[in-house]
């Protein structure tokens, strides 16, 4: 879990009326995040927390998943988890940047490997270690899409 923070939110939305997301939400005031986690419950609970922050929101639990969505390159930002089932978070990357779909991202992941930060840094990402506070993820994400836009 991504702590106690992510779990008091999402039980105040939950008591507000706010529901489980389907796997795209569209409200894209904010911008459109892509959020590739194969933890089912923490890719939900990422994706209600953009939802509610005005982020539109698709979710992927697999790599193959993004890389085969056609609106794959209508997101504005990608959330890829490190460890993936299939491929690692940067094979993805690579294989997205050169089908010419890179987008802003944010790297997450469980297990931080000052390599893995370090190759997220020369990509031009970001990277956060689980478990990391709402707020720091909001404004990494919110970062991301405004540096993308300039």
């Amino acid at each position: 879990m991504i702590g106690d923070t992510l779990s008091r939110t999402l039980r105040a939305l939950e008591m507000t009326g706010a529901h489980l997301m389907s796997s795209t939400h569209m409200n894209v005031s904010r911008g459109l995040v892509a959020v590739v986690e194969d933890d089912a419950s923490l890719n939900s609970a990422l994706g209600r927390l953009l939802q509610a922050a005005g982020f539109g929101v698709r979710l992927y639990e697999a790599g193959t998943a993004l890389l085969e969505d056609p609106d794959a390159s209508a997101m504005q930002c990608f959330v890829l988890d490190v460890h993936l089932p299939d491929m690692s978070a940067f094979e993805l990357y690579r294989r997205v940047a050169a089908a010419g779909a890179a987008r802003p991202t944010v790297f997450i992941t469980a297990h931080d490997d000052p390599h893995n930060r370090r190759l997220a840094m020369r990509l031009g990402a970001d990277y956060l270690a689980k478990p990391f506070e709402n707020s720091l993820f909001l404004r990494t994400v919110a970062r991301m899409i405004d540096t993308s836009i300039k």
